[in-house]
């Protein structure tokens, strides 16, 4: 079969999650199919695909599109309508595909239409990442039931509807996606995985670029991420100022529009120091010197959302505490498997307590065990391209 990738994103640039589009392709061509990818051109510095996509034959085309800020939400979502009106041109041209994948992204109702418009009996497998226009409503940049966020979520909802079927990564997406009203026979839940199957190599927490800084001298809690509305950083530093333990340093790791925010939040704090994003191929060396990872949302972002750190956070035999809301089904199912303390978004003062039960091996977390029995790339991927290449046609 020939198969179509239409990206929401340009792969000019390194992304943390390209380890997932790398694998379910490769799940695809062992299957004997070919891939082509249809993405965006932001002038980033990457001219051709990752060399694995290059080695496998994976063909591509470019739309040249002009970066935009994330946290511009009308620009970039002019932007993105932009880019599907250069996409339809392609595809009017290019319609000999017997699969479609297409990838999380805000303006997928309108994807969805050029879809059947150009390729109307093709079979469309919709990956939901994250939900739009639920993310920017639980982040504060729209309000439900306004006007922005009926014409959102009716577009999306046509996405839905029109798709053979709907693969997302958690529990509570399914459960969020169903609640607006989609088919839940349709929505199969596959955990985002890492960067191998297995869990890495003990050794990698003695990696000397990682160990300069994070001293072994001291108890080292990682936040390592974006850092914006949605990833809720400000909940480590609450939990920074109330430690009374001078053995616990907080890193935090990355760049965002919050970054300077909390800089100057954390200003008078000796426990907390900012780091720039380190690059990809680094974060399980990271994630693995760490003492203990913490991944934060903000209030009801697990609804919409979980970032796909998660999986490495899990295969690195590090301790992990969850901040994304105790309701979380995701949350709960780790904690009951792991044994991995999960926390209220805003309960500062029980992630304190949480890293302090930790340090002290009261709480003692088991997370390989989870890791290979639900996030094994090779196993989740081929579910991926098993149902890409389903013969069940759309509706």
């Amino acid at each position: 079969m020939r198969i179509l990738f239409w990206l929401s994103i340009g792969l000019d640039r390194r992304t943390p999650s390209e380890h997932l589009l790398t694998a379910m392709i490769e799940a695809l061509y062992k299957r004997g199919h070919t891939v082509h990818i249809l993405q965006k051109d932001t002038g980033g510095k990457i001219e051709g695909l990752y060399p694995k996509l290059e080695n496998l034959g994976v063909t591509t085309t470019k739309i040249p599109m002009t970066a935009v800020a994330h946290s511009n939400l009308v620009s970039r979502y002019l932007s993105d309508l932009s880019y599907v009106k250069k996409c339809d041109e392609w595809i009017k041209q290019n319609r000999n595909y017997d699969r479609v994948f297409l990838q999380s992204s805000n303006v997928a109702g309108f994807q969805m239409w050029v879809l059947k418009k150009r390729m109307k009996t093709v079979r469309t497998v919709f990956n939901v990442q994250d939900m739009f226009p639920e993310n920017a409503v639980y982040s504060g940049k729209i309000k439900k039931n306004s006007l922005p966020y009926i014409f959102f979520s009716r577009t999306q909802k046509y996405a839905y509807d029109k798709a053979a079927e709907i693969i997302t990564i958690s529990e509570d997406i399914k459960t969020e996606l169903e609640s607006n009203g989609v088919n839940g026979s349709k929505i199969k839940v596959v955990y985002n995985w890492s960067y191998q199957d297995k869990p890495f190599e003990r050794s990698l927490s003695m990696d000397a670029d990682i160990r300069k800084l994070l001293p072994r001298n001291k108890f080292n809690v990682v936040y390592a991420g974006n850092i914006g509305v949605m990833q809720n950083v400000e909940v480590v530093i609450e939990a920074a100022r109330k430690s009374e333990d001078p053995d616990v340093l907080f890193h935090i790791f990355g760049d965002g529009a919050y970054k300077q925010k909390l800089i100057e939040k954390a200003s008078d704090l000796n426990n907390v120091i900012f780091w720039p994003m380190q690059p990809v191929d680094k974060a399980p060396a990271l994630y693995a010197c760490a003492d203990v990872n913490i991944i934060p949302l903000a209030q009801n972002i697990y609804r919409t959302a979980l970032p796909s750190k998660t999986a490495t956070c899990m295969a690195v035999h590090a301790p992990l505490i969850l901040c994304i809301g105790t309701e979380s089904l995701f949350a709960q199912r780790v904690k009951r498997e792991t044994n991995c303390p999960i926390v209220d978004c805003s309960d500062d003062k029980g992630l304190r307590r949480a890293i302090e039960k930790i340090k002290s091996k009261e709480i003692v977390c088991h997370t390989e065990e989870f890791f290979l029995d639900n996030m094994e790339m090779s196993v989740n991927s081929m579910v991926y391209a098993k149902s890409i290449e389903a013969d069940v046609t759309a509706n």
